[in-house]
């Protein structure tokens, strides 16, 4: 064997260990979960697994405080290999001198191994190792490489590991923007952390800080004036806390990817501006003992969510219900879906914006919907109906549409969490009796206005252009009944298609907003479900939705799709296509479908005496003297309640006492209370007496005078407001109500 192969066999294992001698991951404990904008600033973290503030590395050390790193501990770290042998030399011979050891020689790149290798030994034969370890780690990284390890893993006092944690807990910035001051105090941290930690050995931190200032001065990185300034500049107090201003959001982020650093679609700036606008809405809504509140802002362009406040555990832990994210919380929709009916109907050519919806009492199998005035209109027009967000018509509405068949049509759309069948959710589900999340809404409200910006790829929402835009434009004049007085005080000063809900018992408050750049969501209310008085989606939610749209840019407004819709001439007070007598008349635009409304019914022709003062027909008064007109006439029920609220509205004149009835195929009554096929429920009061049924009817004629018969039995008559106690038996029944020239109206139903 020769020489060279002794040597090549002696030397193989030794650079074989040489090279496996260095983990692959030198630090492998865990770090914080940290969020950041989409800027880079801090959002919020959270301590590691190891209760440790120890942040993912960055990209990069801040030159600052790679300078003063350096000058501090390795001034030759970029000229040798990862042993610094004139440090060394030196240190030998120091340590020789004195019989001890009071110099040391570790260079950065060494004390990333210690680091690395902590709880090994300080002893001389591990000191060696050390050295051989750096040298192979010059090997595998450049020295930015190394640097950066060293930053992200040098302790820093306390529980804090890294320069970034330590910058936040020390000066609430980030480490970039740290001055000369702050960057040379957590560059001699390192070097004795557990001894000069800043809160206590404050004298000898400011030694060596100031020590290093001078070190800088002298070296030409700072001048004198830089040097003097930063010694001025005074030490931190005790540790900062960590920002949390996207709580929720933070811990969704830590629930899917776990504890890392993620950078979030977020604006900073819009997300502190939330936050306080979430406080100040606290301080009013708190004293209702309502505690809690969700919003969401999302680019509707983009689908960036650009503010997300899931509740007010960031900000005021210790509040009850705080720690739920009410973003992704299924809650009662109350009035939220309402203008989506609108728009499906719309669509599918059932009704017009100005479409008359009946707004008299209804009671579906004890399914009895009120406004939320309590009173009724008798007619509204369809667009009003969701301006004003009225009950009765929107039940009217979907049970032409289709409980079911609006039921397929939501989840279409994009609502994930209505779970059960059209059968379990029935006519409530327009008001309230479906659970939906303000995630869900917002994205659903969002997908709608992609349509008007012809962005809508994927043709993700089931709604047409043209059906959109008239339900935005609806939106837009957004009057509720429950805010008459104060609603208009809302407003930002720009123009917004709005929506408000709140749920059966005050327990939810909504309200979603949308604009061509931007949609708002909000939810208020208790977590754990407690209802309050006066909580409602106008009252609580949506003068905190205007508040977020007032710190947002204005914007524009959609354009009309007039490539999807055509003109149309309407009945200018009943919103159906014009009938050829109808007197007055609009040009509408809408959808551009085949199927459409009916012409309008509620104009009809009628004859009058030659004064006009009453009904007549060939029975009783002569032909050629006879008036025609043109006269607008509701059903009784409709017309009974309309003429309170419209004093426009004039019903048709008495008819002539010999008026032959007969000749009339539509009767002037209408039973209003019980419905065909309807059930009643007889309650018991405290008397212990049942507490009876009250029928209700109108008669076009005011003062007609109405005979009721139930079954075989007369019941009484009434004059006026036709309603009437009685206390029925419990089985099937039928009820007929005739007026004095013997036109009548029955209705069969079930007593329980």
């Amino acid at each position: 064997m020769s020489k060279s192969t002794k040597i090549i066999l002696i030397l193989s294992p030794l650079l074989i260990l040489y090279a496996v001698c260095l983990p692959r991951n030198l630090f492998p404990s865990p770090c914080s979960a940290v969020l950041t904008d989409r800027n880079g600033d801090l959002l919020g973290a959270r301590i590691s697994a190891d209760c440790q503030w120890h942040f993912p590395p960055a990209d990069t050390v801040p030159d600052k405080f790679a300078k003063c790193i350096i000058t501090y501990e390795d001034k030759r770290f970029r000229l040798h290999p990862g042993v610094d042998f004139l440090s060394a030399g030196r240190a030998l011979r120091q340590n020789l001198a004195h019989r001890g050891v009071v110099s040391g020689a570790s260079t950065i790149t060494m004390q990333v191994i210690r680091l690395s290798r902590r709880g090994a030994p300080r002893t001389i034969p591990e000191k060696l190792l050390e050295a051989v370890m750096a040298t192979r780690l010059e090997m595998r990284c450049s020295k930015d490489e190394i640097l950066l390890l060293y930053a992200s893993n040098a302790p820093f006092g306390g529980n804090v590991v890294g320069l970034d944690a330590a910058a936040w807990r020390y000066f609430g910035r980030p480490a970039g923007d740290l001055s000369w001051g702050e960057s040379a105090m957590l560059a001699v941290l390192p070097n004795s952390p557990a001894m000069i930690h800043p809160g206590r050995n404050r004298e000898r931190l400011l030694q060596k800080r100031n020590f290093l200032l001078d070190k800088l001065y002298q070296n030409g990185t700072i001048d004198e004036v830089e040097c003097e300034l930063a010694k001025d500049e005074p030490l931190p107090d005790k540790p900062l806390p960590m920002p949390d201003r996207a709580y929720h959001l933070l811990e969704r982020m830590r629930a899917t990817v776990g504890d890392r650093t993620c950078t979030c679609t977020i604006d900073g700036a819009l997300q502190d501006r939330v936050n306080a606008i979430a406080r100040s809405w606290f301080r009013v809504n708190h004293g209702n003992l309502v505690d809690n509140m969700g919003i969401l802002v999302r680019s509707v362009r983009s689908g960036e969510v650009l503010a997300y406040y899931g509740n007010a555990m960031g900000l005021m832990p210790g509040l009850r219900g705080a720690s739920v994210d009410m973003i992704p919380a299924p809650r009662s929709s109350g009035s939220t879906l309402k203008p989506l009916l609108y728009a499906a109907m719309l669509q599918d050519g059932l009704i017009l914006p100005g479409t008359l919806i009946k707004d008299t009492p209804y009671n579906y199998n004890n399914f009895s919907p009120h406004n939320y005035s309590r009173s009724f209109d008798g007619a509204v027009p369809a667009s009003e109906v969701i301006s004003r967000s009225l009950n009765v018509p929107s039940v009217r509405m979907l049970e032409r549409y289709g409980a079911a068949r609006f039921l397929d049509l939501l989840r279409d759309a994009g609502f994930s969490t209505m779970t059960r069948d059209a059968g379990h959710y029935g006519l409530s589900l327009i008001l309230g009796g479906a659970e939906i999340t303000l995630e869900d809404l917002v994205a659903v409200y969002r997908n709608m206005a992609l349509k008007l910006l012809d962005e809508d790829e994927e043709d993700v929402s089931p709604f047409s252009r043209s059906a959109v835009w008239l339900t935005f434009d609806a939106l837009s004049k957004a009057g509720r009944p429950e805010e008459e007085s104060s609603w208009q005080g809302f407003s930002s000063g720009r123009k917004v298609a709005w929506k408000t809900g709140t749920s059966w018992g005050n327990r939810d408050a909504w309200s979603v907003g949308v604009t061509p750049d931007y949609i708002v969501g909000v939810w208020v209310g208790n977590s754990d479900g407690e209802g309050r008085a006066g909580m409602t989606g106008v009252a609580a939610a949506a003068p905190v939705m205007f508040d977020v749209f007032a710190s947002l840019p204005p914007t524009g407004w959609f354009s009309m799709p007039l490539d999807d819709m055509v003109p149309l001439e309407v009945c200018r007070r009943s919103g159906l296509p014009a009938s050829r007598i109808c007197p007055e008349r609009d040009t509408l635009w809408v959808p551009d479908i085949e199927q459409r409304p009916d012409e309008c019914r509620y104009h009809r022709v009628v004859h009058l005496d030659a004064e006009g003062r009453m009904q007549v027909n060939g029975s009783c008064y002569p032909v050629e003297k006879m008036v025609e007109k043109v006269w607008f006439v509701l059903p009784p029920a409709m017309e009974w309640y309309y003429m309170q609220n419209h004093l426009d509205y004039r019903p048709l004149p008495p008819k002539h006492p010999d008026f032959d009835a007969a000749s009339e195929t539509v009767s002037p009554i209408e039973i209003i209370y019980p419905q065909q096929g309807g059930t009643v429920v007889l309650t018991v009061g405290l008397d212990g007496r049942e507490q009876g049924v009250v029928l209700r009817a109108a008669h076009r004629d005011p003062t007609a005078e109405l005979y009721w018969h139930l079954d075989d039995s007369f019941l009484g008559t009434t004059r006026g407001q036709h309603e009437l106690l009685v206390r029925p038996a419990p089985g099937k029944h039928l009820l007929t109500t005739m007026d004095a020239t013997g036109a009548s109206r029955s209705v069969q139903f079930n007593v329980k």
